[in-house]
Formats: structure tokens, C-alpha cells, sequence
């Protein structure tokens, strides 16, 4: 049988599993087309702060960023000991989610390291950012939103995302404590802890409601 008589076999131009994707994605992309911005599209955050034994001074605004708030509290205590509460939030996740607690630090040549005098706790965060020989700062974060303080990895990015998807509003957030840090006086990062374990829990009951 020569070449020019074989029977040519059938073959579908494309495979099922690629007919399956390119349905998904016409879908998706359907639905990303239809979501609306949520009504409630303003940033909004905790003014009734508390800390027993500390002084809480007023707040300082920077809303520079579109959509984005940052709020500031210093809190002092009859030790002399000054701390720093700073809650940035916005109803996008991205503005809040996609810079890493220390990225401001790295931006500003300082180096950042674990805090080991802090012992982790859930999603929260703890590091020592250092520059120069004297100047060190610790930091205690959470990132957080209406549902709870679940940080900013996968679980975070998820429920993020369903909430756009489904066009669902919400409050995403980072929560710290910075206080100046001194290896020689462990005191102080035993009073930072004290205030993550008052100020953290009562940012997530806020948003929480």
C-alpha cells in the first residue's frame, strides 16, 4: 500500500483537559469583569485604645496612600519606657498584604533579625531591626482582617481573594508594637510583649465587629 493511500486517524484539534482550562479561565475572567467595588470602601480603625499602666497619646494620621490609612498611637509609661502603635489598614488586601512587616526597615539600611527574647504566638511576627551600633528597634505584628488575625501567607492571600471574587467587603490590616530595643535591658522587650498580648487581641475584636 503506498504511502499516499494510508488512512489518516482522526485528532481532535484540542485535548479535553485543554477544552476544561480554557473554560475555567473564561470563566474566571467573566466573574473578575463583574465584581464591583464594596459600598463600604473606607479605611477605618480602633480609637478607644487601652493598656493598663501605660499613658496613650493622640493619634497621628497618614492617609498619603489612596485607600490606605496609617494610624499611630505612643504610648508612655511611668518607667519611662515609649512604645509605638501603628494600625495599617485599607479595604484592598493587596495595599496592606504585599509588604512584609520589616519591608520599611530593609528599605532604610537596616539589617532585621528574630526576636528570641520574644516567644511566637500564632501569626504574629517578632524581629529586631538594627542599624548603626546603637540604634535597634523590635517590632511585634500581626496581619489580620474581619475574620481574624491569620497573617499574610496562604491563608491570608486565600481568603483575600474569595472576598473579591464574591465582591465582599472587608478590613485588612497590620497591627505593631515597636518600642527602642537594647540587648543590655531585656526588660523592654518584655514590656513590648505585654503590650502585643493587650493591643493585638483588641484590634482583632474591632475589626472582628
Amino acid at each position: 500500500m503506498s504511502a499516499a493511500t494510508l488512512p489518516l486517524a482522526w485528532r481532535p484539534l484540542c485535548s479535553t483537559r485543554a477544552i476544561v482550562l480554557i473554560t475555567l479561565f473564561s470563566v474566571t475572567a467573566v466573574l473578575l469583569a463583574s465584581i464591583g467595588v464594596p459600598v463600604d470602601t473606607s479605611p477605618r480603625w480602633p480609637t478607644d485604645i487601652t493598656a493598663d499602666g501605660w499613658s496613650v497619646g493622640p493619634e497621628s494620621l497618614d492617609s498619603s496612600r489612596p485607600g490606605v490609612a496609617t494610624v499611630t498611637r505612643v504610648l508612655t509609661h511611668p518607667s519611662g519606657a515609649r512604645a509605638s502603635y501603628i494600625i495599617t489598614t485599607s479595604p484592598n488586601a493587596k495595599t496592606v498584604f504585599r509588604a512584609g512587616a520589616a519591608v520599611p526597615y530593609l528599605g532604610n539600611g537596616y539589617s532585621v533579625e528574630p526576636a528570641q527574647a520574644v516567644p511566637g504566638s500564632g501569626y504574629r511576627e517578632a524581629f529586631i531591626a538594627r542599624r548603626a551600633a546603637n540604634e535597634a528597634w523590635l517590632q511585634i505584628s500581626i496581619y489580620g482582617e474581619r475574620r481574624g488575625q491569620f497573617g499574610s501567607g496562604v491563608l491570608g492571600w486565600s481568603l483575600a481573594t474569595l472576598d473579591s471574587l464574591l465582591g465582599r467587603a472587608n478590613d485588612y490590616y497590620l497591627a505593631r508594637i515597636v518600642m527602642p530595643y537594647d540587648d543590655a535591658h531585656p526588660e523592654l522587650a518584655r514590656a513590648a510583649l505585654g503590650l502585643a498580648d493587650i493591643l493585638l487581641p483588641q484590634a482583632g475584636e474591632f475589626y472582628g465587629t
